[in-house]
């Protein structure tokens, strides 16, 4: 169904492709006033996200922009043969405080609401008219709390923050739970660019689409500085018994960075499994 949708939108008009950079038509319209997020001296906005696995798999994430402000993010995966797994685009209407995602299985339209300083606290699914998330701040701007609602199920999303690091999160939802928590050795750099730190925690939309709303500014502050090592633990039943927070359960990869001249990551990789690293383009 979305192929022969495409197909047909291809015949009308040539301009408009599954994976383009055009306005998607939209109906949706409301009274909204948009804040945009503020950021720090030295910031830089992501243009591109590669991943790439010493598999051969690849996935490529390209952000757009309207002057300033994060306009779309396309979203391409492939397999270690280089065949595509899916593909997704992104777009953002800042006068109608909308999100229309172009997916491979079902189109979905998001409104928002912001705070203060721009960070989105709420996003409701248009579709279904339900509240799709609920996010809570600090006073910086650090988002603490995190309620990702469907019909089936409710995952909250809890974040600790210290002096601007951030130093773990814990995600709780029927019959799982995972968790990441992050050191700082000696010599963690600054995170000069504002980018997303590794394995952080993703909801409604994907990996790659929530690093760069962070780096844009949309989903509040990013860590002050860049982790030399995270503990991560497996997502589990409850059913099965046990627990996940002893340390001891959990598993220690260390970060290494490449920074340019002036101190930005070029890329980083760790020793996870399968061996992987990530690159970023800034505008």
């Amino acid at each position: 169904m979305k192929l022969t949708k495409y197909l047909l939108i291809a015949l009308v008009a040539i301009t408009m492709t599954s994976c383009g950079e055009d306005e998607p038509t939209n109906t949706f319209t409301r009274d909204f006033t948009m804040i945009f997020p503020q950021h720090a001296a030295g910031h830089k906005m992501i243009s591109k996200i590669e991943r790439k696995y010493t598999n051969g798999a690849l996935s490529v994430a390209t952000a757009n922009y309207d002057g300033d402000h994060l306009k779309s993010v396309n979203v391409v995966n492939r397999d270690k043969y280089g065949d595509l797994l899916n593909e997704e685009t992104i777009h953002f209407d800042y006068n109608n405080g909308a999100i229309f995602c172009d997916k491979s299985i079902q189109d979905v339209t998001y409104s928002f609401e912001v705070n203060s300083l721009g960070a989105i606290t709420r996003l409701k699914n248009e579709t279904t008219s339900r509240t799709a998330a609920s996010l809570t701040y600090s006073n910086n701007n650090e988002i603490e709390i995190a309620q990702i609602i469907s019909p089936s199920s409710s995952d909250v999303t809890k974040v600790v923050w210290d002096s601007g690091k951030l130093m773990n999160w814990v995600s709780t939802g029927v019959n799982k739970k995972d968790s990441v928590a992050y050191e700082y050795g000696e010599g963690a750099p600054l995170n000069k660019g504002g980018i997303d730190i590794v394995a952080n925690d993703s909801f409604t939309f994907t990996v790659f689409v929530c690093a760069i709303m962070r780096n844009a500014g949309l989903f509040g502050a990013t860590s002050a500085y860049l982790p030399t090592a995270f503990k991560k633990a497996i997502d589990y039943s409850q059913e099965g018994g046990g627990s996940q927070t002893e340390d001891s359960q959990l598993k220690r990869y260390d970060i290494s960075y490449v920074l340019d001249s002036e101190g930005y990551v070029k890329s980083y990789t760790t020793n996870e499994s399968p061996a992987y690293s990530v690159s970023f383009t800034y505008r």
